[in-house]
C-alpha cells in the first residue's frame, strides 16, 4: 500500500508547499545506555513469541527542553504483523511512568512522560510483547532470530547498547549453534562478540554508538523450528469487478463533463456582437471612450499608461522633460502645465503625479524610484479596464452558473476517484487498471473545465463599434505614408486636410501620436514627426523637451522608461526548507548468508519530546 500511495503523496506535496518545522531542539540530549532483555518462546501453534523489557537511561539538559522521549517500536516484519502489545512503563524504582501509544503505520509510537519537563539522568523501562519474530531464510536453510536492538532511527548517541536473549529451554535442542553480532550504521558488516551463558542465553554489548548506529543480534535454529508466518501486509489481491466498473465510469463521467463545458463555452461565444466586418482607416480620436479604456478594449494594457501620458503632453496638460531635473537621478521628469480640457481620467492621472491643486510649472521625477506612483497609476488603468462592462463596451456571457456547476461536478468526481484509490489500496493493496488513466484524465478535465468556466467578457454592439474604430486607427497608423496622404484627401476621410501644409500635418501627427504609442508603432510615427519638424524648425514641439531638437529615438526611449516605472518588479521573497527522518530497518537474507547492522526485525528508533 505504501508503494501505491507514494505517487498520490508526491502529488499532494507538489501543491501543498507548506514548510514543516524540524524539532532539533528537543533532540539535543544523549543516552547513557540502552539494554534489551528478550525471552523467546514457541506458542502452541508453532509461531514465535517474544517478551521484551527495554531499559533506556537518558541524560537531559538541566534547562527546560524535554518532557520525555518517544520510542518508535516496529510493528511489522517483512509484511508480517508483530502484534506488539505494550504492557507497562516504569522508572528505575518501579514507579509507573505516564505513557500513550499511537499507531503510526508500521510502528507503534510510545510517548513517555507528562507535560512537565524532565532534567538530568532519567530511566525508562518499557515492557511489551511481540509475535512472529523468527524468520525462515532460504539462503541459509535455517530459522533465525535476526533482531535489531536499539535500531537506526535515533538522533542521539548511546554510551552502551546491550542485550540478552533467553531461549526457552524447550527450544535448546533446536539451536543450530550459529550466532552473530553486528554494530554500526545501517548496512555495516562490522562484527561484535556474542557471549553465551549456558546453552540458551546469548548476550551482546557495544560501547560508544553514534547517532543512527545500531546493534544486531542473530541466533540460529534448525529449519522448521518455528511455523513460518504468512505476510498479512503488502499482499496484493485482485480488484473486484465493481471497483473496475466504478473506476472506468468515473473516467467516462469526467470526459462527459468536459464535453459539456466545451459545448457551454462555444454557445456563450456565439452571442458576441460583431461589427460591420470592414475596417476603415481612421485619423480622428474615438468618441465616448478614454484612452485607458481603449487600451484594455484592445488588450494592450502595457501601453495604456504611456499612451495616456503622451496624450496629456500633446494636449498641453503636462510637458515631458527628457532629462533629469535638479535633485534627482531619474532620466525623465514631468512638468505640470494645467488641467484645461482634461476629462475625469486625465484629472485622476494628474492628481497621482502632482497631487491635488498643483501649481503650474512644478515638476516631478518619473522613473523606477517612483514605484508608489506607478502602482497607483496601474490601479487606475486596471479600474478603467474594469469599467468597460459598466460603460457598455463589454458584457458577461450567460451560462456562468453552468460552468461553475461543471467545475463542482469535476471536483466531486475527483474526490470519489481519490476515495476509490485509498479504499482499494487499503483493502486489496492494489488498484484498478482503469483508475490510473481515470485520475490522469480527470486531472486534465478538471483543469480544462475550470479554465472554460472562467468565460471572458465579450463585446457588445457598442464595444464592437469602438473596436472597429480603434482598429481603423491602427490601420491608418501602419500604412505607408503615401496611402495615408491619399486617405486624408479622399471623400471618405473624416475631415479634409491640406497635406501640403506642414504645420497642419504636424498637429495631426501630434494628435495621433498617443494612439501610435497605444498600438506600439510610436517608432515609425515619431520618425515621421521628426522629419516634419526638421523641415520646419519653428514647429518644434514644446510638449516634449530634450537636450536637442525633437528626436524619435529619445522619444521611444522615454516610452520604454514610462513602462518600466509603472511595471517595476516588486522585490521580496523567501525560501523554505524542511527536513525529517524516519525510523526503521531494511530486512534482507539470513545473517549466516551475510548479515549486517540494521538488517533484522525490531530496532526502530525514537527521539525527544
Amino acid at each position: 500500500m505504501r508503494r501505491l500511495l507514494a505517487p498520490v503523496l508526491l502529488l499532494a506535496l507538489a501543491f501543498l508547499a507548506v514548510p514543516s518545522a524540524a524539532h532539533a531542539d528537543n533532540s539535543d540530549f544523549t543516552f547513557d545506555s540502552f539494554h534489551a532483555d528478550y525471552t523467546l518462546t514457541r506458542l502452541d501453534d508453532g509461531t514465535s513469541h517474544l517478551e521484551v523489557v527495554e531499559t533506556l537511561v537518558a541524560v537531559f539538559p538541566d534547562f527546560d527542553q524535554n518532557k520525555g522521549i518517544i520510542r518508535a517500536i516496529p510493528d511489522d516484519y517483512d509484511g508480517v504483523d508483530l502484534r506488539t502489545d505494550v504492557s507497562s512503563v516504569v522508572d528505575e524504582n518501579g514507579d509507573a511512568v505516564a505513557y500513550e501509544v499511537y499507531s503510526d503505520g508500521d510502528f507503534l509510537d510510545v510517548s513517555l512522560g507528562t507535560d512537565e519537563y524532565v532534567h538530568g539522568t532519567t530511566t525508562y523501562v518499557i515492557t511489551y510483547s511481540q509475535e512472529n519474530v523468527v524468520r525462515s531464510f532460504a539462503d541459509t536453510d535455517s530459522d533465525e532470530f535476526y533482531w535489531d536492538l536499539n535500531g537506526t532511527g535515533w538522533d542521539q548517541p548511546f554510551g552502551t547498547v546491550s542485550g540478552v536473549l533467553h531461549v526457552d529451554p524447550a527450544l535448546e535442542p533446536a539451536l543450530s549453534g550459529n550466532t552473530a553480532c553486528y554494530s554500526g550504521p545501517q548496512g555495516t558488516t562490522d562484527t561484535c562478540p556474542v557471549a553465551t551463558e549456558g546453552a540458551a542465553t546469548f548476550s551482546v554489548s557495544v560501547d560508544g554508538l553514534a547517532p543512527r548506529e545500531n546493534v544486531t543480534l542473530v541466533v540460529g535454529f534448525d529449519k522448521g523450528t518455528f511455523v513460518a508466518p504468512v505476510p498479512t501486509r503488502g499482499v496484493v489481491l485482485p480488484v473486484p469487478w465493481y471497483v473496475n466498473l466504478l473506476s472506468g465510469a468515473l473516467g467516462v463521467l469526467g470526459l462527459g463533463t468536459l464535453g459539456a463545458a466545451i459545448a457551454a463555452r462555444v454557445r456563450s461565444a456565439r452571442g458576441a456582437a460583431s461589427g460591420r466586418g470592414t475596417i476603415i482607416p481612421q485619423y480622428s480620436e474615438p468618441e465616448g471612450i478614454t484612452i485607458l479604456q481603449a487600451a484594455y478594449l484592445e488588450s494592450r494594457p502595457l501601453t495604456a499608461l504611456p499612451a495616456a501620458l503622451v496624450r496629456l503632453a500633446v494636449r498641453k496638460n503636462i510637458r515631458i522633460l527628457a532629462y533629469a531635473v535638479e535633485g534627482t537621478d531619474e532620466p525623465y521628469s514631468l512638468q505640470y502645465l494645467g488641467s484645461q480640457g482634461a476629462n475625469p481620467e486625465d484629472l485622476a492621472i494628474l492628481a497621482i503625479l502632482f497631487g491635488d491643486n498643483p501649481e503650474a510649472g512644478i515638476t516631478t521625477p518619473f522613473g523606477e524610484s517612483q514605484q508608489a506612483e506607478g502602482r497607483e497609476l496601474l490601479a487606475l488603468a486596471t479600474k478603467a479596464g474594469d469599467s468597460l462592462v459598466s460603460a457598455g463596451f463589454k458584457e458577461r456571457p450567460p451560462g456562468r452558473g453552468l460552468g461553475a456547476l461543471l467545475v463542482v461536478v469535476q471536483v466531486m468526481l475527483g474526490i470519489v476517484a481519490l476515495g476509490t484509490f485509498i479504499v482499494s489500496a487499503g483493502a486489496f493493496n492494489n488498484v484498478s487498471a482503469f483508475l490510473w488513466p481515470t485520475m490522469l484524465v480527470g486531472t486534465v478535465a478538471f483543469i480544462v473545465t475550470a479554465v472554460l468556466a472562467r468565460r471572458p467578457l465579450r463585446l457588445t454592439a457598442k464595444g464592437a463599434e469602438a473596436d472597429e474604430f480603434l482598429k481603423g486607427m491602427k490601420l491608418y497608423l501602419t500604412v505607408a505614408e503615401e496611402d495615408r496622404l491619399r486617405f486624408l484627401q479622399s471623400p471618405s476621410g473624416a475631415e479634409r486636410i491640406d497635406v501640403g501644409n506642414n504645420q497642419e500635418m504636424i498637429k495631426l501627427y501630434e494628435k495621433l501620436l498617443p494612439w501610435a504609442v497605444l498600438w506600439g508603432v510610436e517608432d515609425q510615427w515619431s520618425k515621421e514627426l521628426e522629419l516634419r519638424v526638421q523641415a520646419d524648425p519653428s514647429a518644434e514641439p514644446d510638449w516634449f523637451v530634450g537636450q536637442s531638437a525633437f528626436n524619435a529615438g529619445v522619444f521611444s526611449s522615454a516610452i520604454g522608461g514610462f513602462q518600466s516605472t509603472v511595471f517595476a518588479p516588486a522585490s521580496s521573497g523567501s525560501s523554505w526548507s524542511s527536513s525529517g527522518s524516519g525510523f526503521g530497518s531494511t530486512f534482507s537474507g539470513g545473517s549466516m548468508g551475510g548479515g549486517f547492522s540494521g538488517g533484522g526485525g525490531g530496532g526502530g528508533g525514537g527521539g525527544g519530546r
